[in-house]
């Protein structure tokens, strides 16, 4: 069974208090988040009609871990956006002592509007991110959005040189999984850490194949391809993670698991004030 393109999933979110397709109520309470939590707010480009946004937390200091986390490259995967804005309407001001924080909130926001996993051309905004002689480079893949990333490669290898955690789904699913990246043999405490993290939401999915990808308990590791999360990787960033809550559930429990992956990552990496 394969994910359809163009196929349409809309969900009602009691947390949010609107379908998970609209747009306008999104970008409404992220200016509200951003303006209370004084993020820096950069416009990368226009995907269609819409701001490809790039937040970062005010006052970034040298010393201090950079994490970026990134969600809504597939229109149908909407808990992702959906549990960032969670995530950061739980936020005050502190964490900021302890992290540089940017956040990519929408990467495809022509897709979220409608539903569809693609973007309004039919592209897949999480493929076509190459590296080519140590620099960042497109391909005959690469979507509008991708092309727009790759543009400010060295903004975002910077704001992930300590980690990487996008947020996708996966519609096919009643269990959850992760696909992450350490420097080592084996999953360590960073990888287990992200899965448990959802595994308080779902089931943690059985040992077998995703995409062809191996899952052992329920982690994809170290998988290089040409998502965006791998080329970031590839580019330095220290450790990654690409979560996957299971669109068969409810949307607000899945709202909610987003939102603690996000804590579980940032919390992880960021020291504690001594």
């Amino acid at each position: 069974m394969s994910r359809s393109p163009f196929q349409t999933f809309v969900w009602r979110s009691e947390i949010f208090e609107c379908q998970s397709t609209d747009i306008q109520r999104f970008y409404s309470l992220l200016a509200i988040e951003t303006e209370r939590l004084g993020l820096g707010s950069k416009i990368l480009g226009q995907a269609g009609h819409h701001p490809l946004y790039l937040l970062q937390s005010p006052g970034q200091k040298a010393g201090l871990p950079n994490l970026l986390i990134s969600a809504g490259f597939h229109g149908e995967e909407s808990a992702g956006p959906w549990g960032l804005l969670h995530f950061l309407s739980q936020l005050d001001g502190e964490l900021f002592k302890r992290v540089n924080l940017s956040v990519l909130p929408l990467v495809n926001p022509t897709g979220f509007a409608k539903g569809h996993r693609f973007n309004e051309l039919g592209e897949n905004p999480n493929r076509g991110f190459f590296i080519e002689n140590g620099k960042a480079k497109p391909g005959a893949d690469t979507s509008a959005e991708g092309r727009i990333l790759l543009e400010h490669a060295h903004l975002l290898q910077v704001a992930s040189r300590d980690g990487i955690l996008t947020c996708h789904e996966d519609v096919l699913m009643t269990d959850t999984y992760v696909y992450t990246f350490e420097p080592s043999q084996a999953p360590g405490r960073f990888s287990h850490s992200l899965r448990d993290a959802l595994g308080q939401y779902f089931p943690i999915a059985a040992d077998g194949d995703v995409d062809n990808c191996p899952v052992r308990s329920g982690v994809i590791f170290n998988h290089f391809d040409t998502s965006f999360e791998s080329f970031l990787v590839r580019s330095g960033a220290r450790v990654g993670c690409c979560s996957e809550t299971p669109g068969q559930q409810p949307l607000d429990q899945r709202i909610l698991a987003n939102a603690a992956a996000m804590n579980t990552f940032v919390n992880m990496l960021a020291p504690e004030l001594s």
